[in-house]
């Protein structure tokens, strides 16, 4: 089995990659290749990226995906997290149906006995008024749920599944991180990876409809399993940032806070945790 963890806490830690890491190549992955105007958000597949819509909801009118540029509206007001545009995923008239985004994927597959961190940022949207010919109010309050995946072989390796829903501002984006630490033997390895970024599409209120998923800077990097259990980012030295990614999995009951490897995270975990850490190992 893989060693996963989806920390929603690590916002201020940005998306920084180890040293002892490499960064594995993701086609357009702060969706710039297709031009968008100032607070325009063409709606089309972007480019190096596919659709993934198993309940075929997508008609690219009330659902739908596309780009969209922030800049000068209240849908972001700090705009995009990298570059200038962020992807989206809209879904309005089949809600409820089931999840639909964009994948991609890789030319690279799934090494055993590595780390892999996947990191996206998150956007909940906030309603507004789109330039022409969108020049007309989007209410888009409330939050849909997203999901951000890793994959093997087609079979889901790693994912956060919509742990931050309750952490993002209107109008704001957050981190999302996964971890998968690939074990030898694991049964996907060496097969093709591919990332997924959904939204759940689940249905909000009236008031607050819950229609829109935007995403930002995806960024996967692969590295060694980190021998020292303090050092949980595997960037070679323990410091603060490793105490909140260790209690981000740990609070979450994911495997790779298991630093004592009797198959669950507990207190214990905990105790060889902090010695590991003061010691610097």
């Amino acid at each position: 089995m893989s060693r996963t963890c989806c920390v929603g806490i690590v916002v201020a830690l940005g998306a920084s990659v180890p040293a002892s890491a490499q960064l594995i190549t993701i086609s357009n992955p702060s969706f710039e290749a297709n031009p968008a105007p100032p607070n325009g958000f063409p709606v089309l597949i972007p480019t190096g990226w596919q659709l993934h819509d198993p309940s075929r909801i997508i008609d690219f009118g009330n659902d739908a995906v596309g780009v969209l540029n922030p800049t000068g509206s209240t849908f972001f007001p700090a705009g995009a997290p990298l570059g200038s545009n962020v992807a989206l995923v809209f879904i309005a008239q089949d809600v409820g149906a089931g999840p639909a985004g964009l994948r991609q994927s890789l030319a690279a597959n799934l090494l055993a006995e590595r780390r892999y961190s996947l990191t996206v940022e998150v956007g909940n949207i906030a309603s507004g008024v789109g330039n022409p010919p969108f020049d007309f109010f989007f209410d888009l309050d409330g939050f849909p749920g997203y999901s951000v995946q890793l994959l093997a072989g087609g079979v889901v390796v790693g994912e956060d599944l919509n742990t931050l829903a309750s952490e993002i501002p209107e109008g704001e984006f957050r981190l999302s991180r996964v971890v998968v630490d690939v074990p030898a033997g694991h049964p996907m390895a060496g097969t093709q990876l591919q990332i997924r970024l959904l939204n759940l599409n689940i249905p909000g209120t009236p008031m607050e409809p819950a229609i829109e998923v935007d995403f930002d800077d995806v960024r996967l990097s692969m590295g060694p399993i980190p021998e020292c259990p303090g050092d949980f980012d595997g960037d070679s030295d323990t410091d603060s940032d490793d105490v909140v990614l260790f209690f981000g999995a740990w609070d979450a009951g994911d495997n790779p806070a298991d630093v004592d490897d009797d198959g669950d995270t507990d207190s214990d975990d905990i105790i060889v945790f902090f010695a590991a850490w003061d010691s610097g190992c």
